[in-house]
């Protein structure tokens, strides 16, 4: 039954027969059944038109039988149902044609039966009526309106003939000039006007204005300049926008009003750049015209200079001046003049102008050289190197270049010597002042010298200035001491014999030496260094007195050899050795005892102090005037950093000019001019004789110097003027209009300058025009274009001919050649030209004459008449009055389906009678109501060419058969078409394969599905016909699958077997269909097949058993293992859980110890596990799954537990309790290697945690025991010595674990008896302070003083030579500061122990602030540490004494007084001295590499040596404590402190300070045996 209205029109479309294809199937058994139903059309559509009404737009030119199609109506229905006729309204112009294509379709056309005429009737309404053959019949109507396109047959006409307008010059940009009015009778295109500049306008005249093309507006664009032109005529056309335009011209004359706009102009006619100084005042600079280019009073110039310069003007005649010199001149004080000539008009506003004249004054030498200073001051060491610079002097000379030129020489004046000549020592460079030494300077025989240095310029003459330089010859330790007393020979040695009962201080001798050097290197020192008993005699360190220290006892040596030696303080120290032999006997001469005090107190002062004296007052003096002479110049200075030093100013000179000043020039001439000889020549002083210039801009001749002459070779020379007779004569022919263009007035201005005296005459000459020039056209062919529909009395304008002659001798008339259609007509503008244009007389006619040749003459008015002409070629444009035909209208194409895209279909032949673009033919598609639009995807239209093919595939499945409707139309205005037809039909090929169609799917299927079962529907189609619709299907063989064929092009797939998920799990079944056509055509279908899943596996662990290890003490919850299990099933049948069983191995169940996730089998701990405890677990795990009914297997994980270091050794002996400590007592007398105890400890751990190592404690002093690092013996490390105290030792046990664990116990070792107290031995009995020697003190000071002044004058050296380097250095130039801050640096040298070798504090750089350091030993007895107290200076003697003073009480008291030292100077830990067996006492020290530091340190070491040797002591008594001991307890040895000793002699002493010395000192007193004190146990700190 039908349930629902059929439209056969909405199921078929167009196709004649409409069946319906129906497919039933029925169950139980499946059986499937194919219905087909046929549906009739019935006449329930009536005829549709696209659209009820329709627009056409047709030429009013169009021809009679013009063809316009209309759209034809649709109508659904089929048979006689469908369209069957079409009708048309009544109407005078119109008629219808119906056109019958193949396949039975009917296209209506429209018929020009009558011409159109839109001036009568402009639109055109039709009615078109379609009926179809039904029963009753059905119609429709589209309304037609047809509007006539109107032809462009009417051109622009303007409201005025010409225009007029007057501006005032530099109105500003867009200025309304004036608006143009022109109408058009034609509607649209054609009656739209554009405004547009002729062509016949000059280029500068479009650049001056603008025309607005859609209102007519001219407005300025460009700068109106009265001066350059006063009026503008321009010429305006009017152009329609029809095809062919048409257009109209006319004139607009602009007048411009002059105002005050331009600024008054300076000219140099002549000009010298260049002016000796010594120029006269008059001296003519310059020659200057001045010019503007307003008329009337705007146009009268004033010039002035400025009062301030040494310049003046002086007005010759109108419009010229001359610049002169008012006073004499100085290059020196001003070099270089900006001379500024100000020019202004007489116009209100009065406008001006500037002009800068440079003017350098050339130079001339009138300043001698200076130098720098009037004498300098130069301090050369002896010895000096060959080549070595002592000084630089410099000068300077204000003059420049060649006057500035220096040149040095040495003038041969002697200096203190008179035979000396500085010439033989001394060199100086002539260009740099840089003097050097040729030859070595001798202190020793000659000290001071001078010389004059000379400087001159390179003038002439040249000028010449001098210098003195004053040279001081610094001595240097050159020459050795030389022993004047006692007087040996060389490898000799001097004898004195003296008494057994001499007793100290007896003077033996005194050694007498002298140096040949002065000042340090003088200074000489006794030292005895070696003697056959060293503690017996001594040498006095200055004196040289040698005196017995003790009284001579029996078992003394008979004879003693001393060694002694003389050094001077120069650097390098220079020494000479002298031997003496003392021999003692028992009639010897009494020795001198008691000399010393008796000179003591003779009342007077010794010679040797007196000396002293002297010289400290007067190197005192010195320095302080010295130094007080340089703070002073410092601080005039110090205000204004200088440039070459605080001592000397700068001076700022201006550079000479690079190049000469006066010469030979050429004046070179500006583009345009016309010269008449130029030439320029100058001298120096300026000659009265000039050569002149002429030059024709503008109404001025300029020039620039007198006296004419003829030009070079090649030039245009206008005329030249015999100087003899004063006569002007033409030297070339004159051109008017080469000289003065198109100007009514041709004259030469000329200015005449005469010399002797100085005169200045202006020539005017006048210039008469004869007509040499014939009238020329611009172009000597003209092209010209006309419609061919142009009204009669339509312009045509033409360009002027151009005359270069004026007044009768210009363009007179115009002449055209006889013409039926044209005529000649000529306008005169305002300013008098004559302007040609061509007026059509008679309608044109294009098929008669397209082109009409013409000639134009023009003629002037001279005698004889000279003429031009020009060749006009007029073409007539064609108009539109053929449409595009095609030939045939209907054509029919056969082509295959599928051809390839491109394929040319067919190429249509159209022809348009019209020429260019009338007779230009495009083509493109019409659609149609059938098929809109379809064919244009499909095909591809060639516009140009009218070549159609394919663009796309052609399917003959999809259509059999397509209907082009083709429209030719052509480029004209308007544009007219044609119409093509072409029927294309397909011819049918084998292109589609086979269509497979799932009509049904059961998927998945369970895996024990019985064979037979249905899995899906499959049916098949191809849309091709006959054989190749045939259709065959198949799947693969090897599948449990197969087809089965319900009916025709319908198939079952059943099971074919039993069906296993864990085998194959899915099925990919390719169907294939392949159908009966050549070639064959196939197609294949996947279809997608899953098996649904049973539970009939059970999970599998991958292995039974499993191994974990673990750390023991891990936290709670740390991971152990992870189990996996694995299940073939899939969905709820493989979802695994996991637990643990319960073995019963341990005490406790282990899920006490574990617990497991049992989703993912990860196993964690529950409590922290003990590898002490437990060592290993066994964990059964079980696994099921979650199907039904359920599967589960089971595996065992072994779990090891990981010792870790979590046990401290445990000492088992000796067993004490914790704080306390075990003692144990060893013999006094026990020798390395006595086993004093030994520890034994165990440790709960395994493996390395449990290796133990015994070690001891680090403490603050050595200990004499050692223990086995394996064993925990504890042994004697060396022999021990005497102590009341015992020894603690605290011995650490270490395990082996990371981080390791330890553990200790303290040990106290006891010694069994007490030993003799070897402290008293080293007790000394102390002696009372001597009374200070002021010699001593005096040399002290006087060394300090020098030593100052020395190093601040060697700083002040080092700073003028490093200043020096880059610029001239002087002496007094050296006052200046380098800019750096002092800075502070601490130099030590550590041992690689960790002791202070030596120590050095100081200041960069000796200032005026520079600080030293005071330094005191600590009294702590088992740390000694150094320490530094506050800084202090010594810039004067009295703080020096008190320096001393203080460096020695330091040592002689503790610090207990003194203020605590800043922490900041406190050496670490690592940097304290240790022990007395912490320090190899054998290593040198370092010495110090200053000279204070040397003198510290020897006043310390005195003070010491003093302290501990006191009476007839030597200095090394007591194991080399240098009597430190018996202040800071016996572990104080040397070996805290730096050791000096074997570096250092101390004055006054009968020992050097040497530690093998020290030991052999130590010996003898050990034997010699003495009192021997106990020494307190530890004193306060």
């Amino acid at each position: 039954m039908v349930s629902e209205r059929i439209d056969r029109e909405q199921l078929c479309g167009q196709n004649p027969r409409c069946f319906l294809h129906l497919k039933l199937a029925i169950e139980n058994p499946v059986e499937f059944y194919r219905i087909e139903v046929e549906i009739l059309d019935i006449n329930d559509n009536p005829p549709e038109f696209p659209s009820a009404e329709v627009s056409l737009r047709i030429y009013e030119l169009a021809s009679l039988g013009a063809r316009f199609p209309i759209q034809p109506a649709q109508d659904s229905d089929v048979g006689t149902n469908t369209l069957q006729t079409y009708h048309l309204s009544a109407n005078d112009n119109f008629n219808l044609n119906v056109k019958a294509r193949t396949d039975g379709g009917k296209f209506p056309e429209l018929v020009l039966e009558r011409a159109l005429d839109r001036e009568l009737r402009a639109v055109h309404r039709l009615v078109l009526t379609a009926e179809d053959g039904g029963s009753p019949p059905r119609s429709s109507k589209m309304h037609i309106t047809i509007q006539v396109l109107d032809a462009n047959d009417n051109h622009p006409v303007f409201d005025k003939p010409s225009y007029g307008a007057r501006l005032v010059e530099n109105s500003p940009v867009g200025t309304l000039v004036v608006k143009l009015n022109a109408t058009d009778v034609d509607e649209g295109p054609n009656g739209d006007i554009r405004y547009s500049l002729s062509s016949h306008n000059s280029a500068a005249l479009r650049q001056m204005f603008a025309i607005d093309e859609q209102t007519g507006e001219i407005r300025v664009q460009g700068k109106l300049d009265f001066e350059e032109a006063t009026v503008y005529e321009i010429e305006v056309e009017a152009k329609d926008m029809g095809s062919p335009t048409m257009e109209e011209h006319c004139s607009v004359v602009v007048e411009i009003v002059d105002v005050n706009d331009n600024a008054p102009e300076v000219i140099l006619t002549s000009f010298s750049s260049s002016l000796s100084e010594d120029a006269l005042p008059g001296t003519v600079v310059a020659v200057i015209h001045v010019r503007d280019k307003d008329s009337g009073e705007q146009g009268k110039v004033q010039c002035h200079v400025s009062p301030d310069l040494p310049f003046q003007l002086r007005k010759d005649f109108e419009h010229q001046y001359s610049l002169l010199t008012r006073t004499y001149l100085d290059r020196e004080h001003v070099a270089f003049y900006n001379v500024t000539i100000s020019a202004s008009d007489m116009g209100s506003p009065p406008l001006s102008q500037q002009t800068i004249l440079p003017i350098a004054l050339a130079d001339i030498n009138d300043n001698a050289p200076q130098f720098e200073q009037a004498s300098y001051e130069v301090l050369v060491a002896e010895n000096n190197p060959v080549g070595s610079v002592l000084i630089i002097v410099s000068a300077v000379d204000p003059d420049s270049e060649q006057n500035s030129r220096l040149s040095y020489s040495i003038l041969r004046v002697g200096g203190t010597d008179p035979g000396l000549d500085p010439t033989r020592y001394l060199s100086i460079h002539p260009t740099s002042g840089r003097v050097s030494a040729k030859l070595p300077f001798d202190y020793e025989q000659t000290t001071y010298f001078q010389f004059h240095v000379e400087v001159s310029d390179g003038g002439s003459p040249a000028l010449r200035n001098r210098t003195l330089v004053h040279v001081f010859i610094a001595d240097q330790n050159d020459n050795a001491p030389k022993v004047h007393f006692p007087r040996i020979e060389e490898d000799s040695a001097a004898q004195f014999r003296i008494s057994p009962f001499t007793y100290p201080p007896a003077l033996i001798t005194k050694v007498v030496a002298m140096d040949a050097d002065s000042g340090r290197n003088a200074w000489l020192s006794y030292h005895l260094v070696e003697a056959t008993d060293p503690g017996l005699f001594s040498v006095a360190l200055r004196s040289g007195e040698i005196r017995i220290m003790r009284a001579l006892q029996e078992n003394d040596a008979s004879a003693h050899e001393l060694l002694v030696v003389v050094r001077d303080s120069g650097e390098p120290p220079l020494s000479t050795a002298v031997t003496l032999v003392v021999l003692v006997e028992e009639k010897g001469p009494e020795a001198l005892q008691g000399s010393e005090a008796q000179a003591t107190d003779s009342g007077g002062l010794p010679t040797i102090t007196l000396y002293l004296i002297v010289s400290l007052v007067l190197i005192s003096t010195v320095s302080l005037v010295g130094l007080a002479a340089l703070v002073v110049r410092y601080l005039r200075r110090g205000s204004t950093p200088p440039a070459r030093g605080c001592c000397v100013e700068s001076v700022d000179t201006l550079r000479p000019p690079s190049g000469p000043i006066f010469g030979h020039s050429r004046y070179q001439p500006k583009q345009g001019d016309t010269v008449m000889g130029v030439q320029v020549m100058a001298t120096a002083p300026p000659a009265p004789r000039y050569r002149s210039c002429f030059s024709p801009v503008s109404d001025i001749s300029e020039f620039m110097f007198v006296k004419p002459s003829v030009g070079p070779a090649g030039a245009n020379l206008l005329e030249h003027m015999s100087l003899a007779a004063g006569v002007r004569l033409l030297d070339s022919r004159l051109d008017r209009e080469a000289l003065c263009g198109q100007s009514p007035t041709c004259s030469l201005h000329l200015q005449l300058v005469m010399e002797n005296p100085l005169q200045l005459h202006r020539v005017e000459v006048d210039i008469l025009d004869v007509n040499d020039n014939a009238p020329q056209f611009p172009k000597q062919e003209v092209a010209l274009e006309i419609t061919e529909v142009a009204n009669p009395g339509t312009r045509l304008p033409l360009e002027v001919a151009e005359d270069p002659d004026m007044g009768s001798n210009s363009i007179a008339t115009y002449e055209l050649s006889p013409s039926a259609y044209f005529a000649l007509s000529i306008n005169v503008r305002g300013d008098g030209v004559k302007m040609p244009e061509i007026v059509l007389e008679k309608a044109l006619d294009r098929e008669k004459a397209a082109v009409h040749h013409l000639t134009l003459t023009a003629l002037d008015g001279g005698n004889p008449v000279k003429s031009g002409t020009a060749k006009i070629a007029i073409h007539v444009l064609d108009a539109n009055d053929n449409p595009p035909v095609c030939d045939p209208p209907i054509s029919k194409v056969h082509l295959e389906e599928n051809v390839p895209v491109g394929t040319l279909v067919t190429k249509l032949n159209v022809t348009d009678l019209d020429e260019g673009p009338n007779g230009e033919v495009e083509y493109s598609f019409k659609t149609s109501n059938n098929a809109p639009g379809k064919f244009t995807r499909l095909f591809d239209l060639d516009p140009l060419t009218g070549e159609i093919r394919t663009k796309a595939p052609l399917d003959y499945e999809e259509s059999s058969a397509y209907e082009i409707a083709v429209r030719a139309r052509d480029k004209g205005s308007p544009a007219m078409e044609g119409h093509c037809h072409l029927r294309v039909e397909l011819i049918d090929i084998n292109d589609n394969s086979p269509e497979i169609v799932l009509t049904s799917l059961s998927s998945p299927v369970q895996e024990d599905a019985i064979p037979g079962t249905v899995i899906a529907l499959i049916g098949v189609k191809d849309s091709d016909s006959g054989d190749n619709g045939q259709v065959r299907l198949q799947i693969a063989k090897d599948l449990p699958f197969k087809l089965v064929s319900s009916f025709k092009e319908h198939f079952s797939l059943v099971t074919d077997g039993p069906l296993d998920r864990e085998k194959a799990s899915e099925y990919n079944i390719t169907v294939r269909a392949t159908d009966s056509g050549s070639p064959q055509r196939s197609a294949q279908k996947t279809i997608f097949l899953q098996i649904a899943d049973v539970n009939d596996n059970a999970p599998n662990f991958s292995s039974p058993s499993y191994t974990a290890h673990i750390q023991e003490n891990s936290l709670p919850g740390t991971f152990v293992f992870s189990v996996s299990a694995s299940d073939p099933d899939e969905g709820s049948n493989a979802k695994l859980s996991y637990s643990m069983l319960d073995n019963g191995m341990q005490d406790l169940p282990i899920s006490t110890y574990f617990q497991i996730d049992q989703d993912n089998g990860t196993i964690y701990t529950i409590q922290a596990l003990d590898y002490e405890q437990d060592k290993v677990f066994q964990v059964p795990v079980e696994v099921k799954d979650a199907g039904s009914p359920a599967l589960s297997s089971t595996a065992v994980v072994h779990v090891f537990v990981m010792d870790q270091n979590d046990n401290a050794p445990t000492i088992v002996y000796p067993s004490v309790p914790k704080g306390s400590a075990f003692h144990q007592a060893i013999p006094a007398s026990a020798e390395p290697g006595y086993l004093v105890s030994k520890i034994v400890a165990v440790d709960a751990d395994s493996g390395h945690n449990a290796w133990l190592s015994y070690q001891l404690e680090e403490t603050a002093e050595t200990l004499p025991f050692r223990v086995e690092h394996r064993s925990g013996e504890i042994r004697v490390a060396r022999t021990l010595r005497e102590s009341e105290a015992p020894y603690r030792l605290v011995v650490e046990v270490r395990d082996n674990g990371t981080p390791s664990i330890s553990a200790s116990v303290a040990i106290v070792i006891s010694l069994e008896e007490n030993m003799q107290d070897f402290a008293k031995s080293m007790d000394l009995p102390k002696s009372s302070p001597k009374d200070p020697n002021i010699t001593l003190y005096l040399i002290i000071s006087l060394v300090s003083i020098s030593l100052v002044s020395c190093v601040t004058f060697g700083i002040m050296g080092a700073r003028c030579l490093r200043a020096g380097s880059g610029s001239s250095w002087t002496l007094m130039g050296c006052c200046r500061g380098t800019g750096r801050k002092p800075t502070s640096h601490f130099r030590g040298q550590l041992k690689p122990d960790g002791f202070i070798k030596y120590l050095d504090v100081g200041g960069a750089g000796l200032t005026s602030q520079a600080q030293q350091y005071t330094s005191c030993f600590s009294p702590m007895s088992d740390q000694s540490d150094f320490l530094f107290v506050k800084p202090f200076s010594h810039s004067s003697t009295a703080e020096s004494m008190a320096a001393y003073e203080q460096a020695t009480s330091t040592l002689a008291s503790p610090c207990d007084g003194q203020a605590q030292p800043n922490t900041d100077w406190r050496f670490s830990q690592t940097q304290r001295p240790g022990t007395s067996g912490s320090q190899n006492g054998e290593e040198g020290g370092a010495w110090p590499n200053n000279q204070f530091d040397t003198e510290m340190l020897q006043a310390m070491i005195l003070a010491s040596a003093n302290e501990a040797a006191d009476g007839n002591a030597t200095l090394g008594a007591g194991t080399g404590t240098m009597g430190l001991s018996a202040r800071y307890g016996p572990q104080f040895t040397l070996q805290h402190v730096p050791d000096y000793r074997q570096n250092v002699y101390i004055p006054g002493s009968t020992a050097t300070l040497s530690n093998a010395a020290g030991k052999r000192d130590a010996k003898n007193a050990a034997s010699s045996g003495g009192n021997k004190k106990k020494s307190n146990k530890k004193e306060k700190k």
